[in-house]
């Protein structure tokens, strides 16, 4: 077993991986509450919430505006994983991610569904963090729009002359990751959101421990 082959090539995986989890379970948010709410796509929250605030549905407004603020607060508690275990961090988000979807299991049960996504969009803030392991940058993990841009562009460059074939190919692979996420989430769901999890339970445990065992040969960002 090569491992100097291997490493690089689950490192180069995982941004995928991630995006496909985070497709999963936006979609098992959207269907488990059926009212337009995403657990991880605030883009589409935000001009939901504003459309509610500008017709005066403010009661209909707060689960948006919840959703929202916990997942803004999940990016914050990733944040500061990062900078107090700059070693650790990756495996430490991605178990804290882990061990959040297996609790939106048992929440689900004795709360009322709102508190369950609730639950999900904090740990989709938190997943954020995790994209870092090939992008030293911070990046939305779940701003779609912005592969598609990037995808787009690579597309013109490539039509003049100028682009790279291979930079287009990944662009266009990491939406399509949240897309066939998406699909795997909504056929899930025909069971039930308990059942429905545990695939990207499993998955999320997996990236996990993967980082774990990639956690000394990863760089610090």
């Amino acid at each position: 077993m090569n491992l100097s082959v291997i490493k690089p090539a689950i490192l180069t995986a995982m941004p995928f991986m991630l995006l496909f989890v985070a497709g999963i379970i936006d979609a098992i948010g959207f269907i488990h509450l059926k009212n337009g709410l995403f657990v991880s796509f605030m883009s589409g929250n935000t001009t939901h919430v504003a459309m509610l605030l500008s017709s005066y549905q403010y009661s209909q407004s707060i689960s948006y505006i919840g959703v929202i603020l916990l997942f803004v607060s999940g990016i914050t508690v990733g944040e500061m994983i990062a900078v107090l275990q700059k070693k650790n961090y990756r495996w430490l988000v991605m178990s804290a991610v882990s061990i959040l979807l297996c609790s939106a299991v048992f929440i689900e049960q004795i709360t009322i569904p709102m508190v369950t996504n609730f639950v999900l969009a904090f740990a989709m803030g938190l997943q954020n963090i995790a994209l870092r392991i090939t992008i030293s940058k911070a990046m939305p993990l779940t701003f779609a729009t912005a592969f598609l841009a990037n995808t787009g562009r690579e597309l013109a460059m490539l039509l003049l002359g100028q682009g790279d074939k291979n930079v287009l190919i990944k662009q266009f692979c990491l939406w399509l990751s949240i897309f066939i996420g998406a699909i795997v989430g909504s056929q899930l769901m025909v069971l039930s959101i308990s059942y429905a999890l545990i695939i990207p339970i499993l998955l999320s445990w997996c990236i996990a421990g993967l980082l774990y065992w990639l956690r000394v040969f990863t760089t610090n960002d």
